[in-house]
């Protein structure tokens, strides 16, 4: 319990005196029958490291703890009360034990929803409501009978969440955060999921058109493709970078194709805009992998063989793009030189399978990569630090789910579950470790996005080929720093 309280000297009933009284401009009795006798109110209060505030209806998860007190208020103002009562109406739910200066120690021990009631000087009732859940665990989910979603949720700076659903219909659903109902409208299919600009308009790009929508779903504009692949980046302008099976395009901020380039190839990875304000593709032509540069104004600058490349979107760091590729990541310089290039090595210091790899992602310092045996950490110079190969993506089709970096130094990942789908994990950034894994879900997890709230949203692929968003508790929110998450930030721009 110290690590709760900053103060030792002081016990959380002294302090709330003091915190109380100077909220009321009046003097702090702790001897409660100094001047006067009758209570005539009291309150449940939440200790901190800060100060102490009127405590609020409250989510623990469970194996949590933590301490509430209460104070008295006398008719000469707040004071330390002469006795306090604490229960709960489910001790099943939430355990309670009463320590030496009457605050309550409570442990969170099983999900549900109950009240944590304080009796003050026997006259004075107050209560809280406290909702205790898995940490991981399913706050709302959303299905999509039938169709398959994106990889990757959007989320854009109004909070709502994004992905697009395929089907004879492929349709941009826009869901709440705190229920999953959402809305729909018709809209482009694209494997990694849509895009969101600066006004929350959502660009959806596969299929046979890229599409443009206004913040609340209508279509603003639609540019028609022989077929589109992959995802769209952003650019500044409120236009976008768009793929074909073969070209890349520049769309302006009405639909219009300012220009369109061949590749030489397929294209590999989603296009993102990187250093120089160019436009960077990674495409594959008769078993030979390449990157090509694009001037935003629409010419070559130059093509480069690479080590190889893994579907997904390269990471943009400084003057230099990291990618994934089967059984490694390499960084490649904004002249098409290799800087370095790594192979996965497992906890012997042996060379893996050369399996696909998820998209790169990093925080200025160390970056972070999963291929389907397990995750790997670097620096961002290319040293290796660690692997965690207990982890596992778990499944051996579509798309290896990405990290996301979050504020307390962790990432989440998608990863193998007991019944052979994929989970969510909750790992420590300096050493691999895992620190909580969601509960089974109704389907694997493909891809994720993180609130600033801190709560996950993830794709699911369900049986007979539909598809699910699901909500899962969790609180800490992603940072900013770097290239965080699948397409450089949760709105999937691809551009930093």
């Amino acid at each position: 319990m110290s690590h709760l309280w900053m103060k030792p000297r002081r016990t959380p009933l002294a302090i709330a005196c003091v915190v109380a009284a100077a909220a009321v401009g009046t003097g702090c009795s702790e001897d409660p029958f100094a001047g006067a006798t009758d209570t005539i109110g009291g309150e449940i209060i939440s200790p901190s490291t800060d100060d102490l505030v009127a405590a609020e209806d409250t989510l623990l998860f469970v194996g949590e703890t933590t301490i509430y007190a209460a104070i008295a208020v006398y008719r000469v103002g707040p004071g330390v009360p002469q006795s306090i009562r604490w229960g709960t109406t489910d001790t099943t739910v939430l355990e309670v034990d009463v320590l030496n200066d009457l605050s309550a120690f409570v442990r969170a021990a099983a999900p549900g929803t109950v009240w944590l009631v304080a009796l003050i000087n026997e006259e004075i009732r107050d209560s809280l409501e406290v909702t205790v859940v898995f940490r991981g665990g399913a706050r709302w989910e959303t299905a999509f009978a039938g169709v398959p979603a994106g990889v990757y949720p959007a989320i854009g700076a109004d909070s709502l969440i994004r992905v697009v659903t395929g089907g004879a219909t492929p349709l941009l659903r826009i869901l709440s955060p705190e229920s999953g109902a959402f809305t729909s409208t018709a809209s482009c299919f694209g494997a990694l999921g849509p895009s969101v600009g600066v006004s929350d308009e959502a660009y959806a790009g596969g299929g046979t058109c890229v599409r443009r929508h206004a913040k609340g779903g209508d279509a603003q504009w639609t540019t028609p493709f022989t077929e589109a692949v992959l995802g769209v980046a952003v650019a500044a302008d409120g236009g976008a970078i768009a793929l074909s099976t073969d070209s890349v395009f520049r769309l302006g901020s009405n639909g219009s194709i300012l220009w369109g380039l061949p590749l030489g190839g397929a294209p590999v990875t989603a296009p993102v805009l990187g250093p120089g304000g160019d436009v960077y593709v990674g495409w594959s032509a008769g078993g030979v992998d390449s990157v090509s540069r694009f001037a935003l104004a629409g010419s070559l600058r130059w093509s480069a063989e690479v080590p190889g490349l893994s579907t997904g979107t390269p990471a943009v760091s400084g003057q230099r793009l990291i990618f994934g590729r089967p059984g490694g990541v390499f960084a490649l310089d904004s002249t098409g030189v290799v800087a370095w290039d790594r192979s996965f090595l497992d906890v012997n210091l042996a060379a893996t399978a050369t399996s696909r790899t998820s998209s790169p992602v990093h925080d200025d310092i160390a970056l972070y990569v999963q291929n389907e045996e397990a995750l790997y950490a670097y620096s961002i110079g290319g040293t290796f630090v660690w692997v965690a190969d207990s982890l596992g993506f778990g499944a051996t089709t579509g798309v290896v789910g990405a990290p996301t970096l979050l504020l307390d130094a962790t990432l989440l990942v998608p990863c193998a579950s007991g019944s052979g789908g994929r989970d969510v994990c909750a790992v420590r950034q300096t050493n691999g470790n895992r620190l909580w894994r969601s509960p089974p879900g109704d389907g694997p997890v493909e891809g994720l996005v993180v609130g600033e709230n801190g709560i996950v949203y993830v794709s699911q692929s369900l049986a007979g080929g539909g598809s699910q968003v699901a909500a899962l508790w969790a609180r800490v929110a992603p940072t900013t720093a770097g290239w965080p998450t699948e397409g450089g930030n949760p709105k999937r721009t691809r551009r930093r």
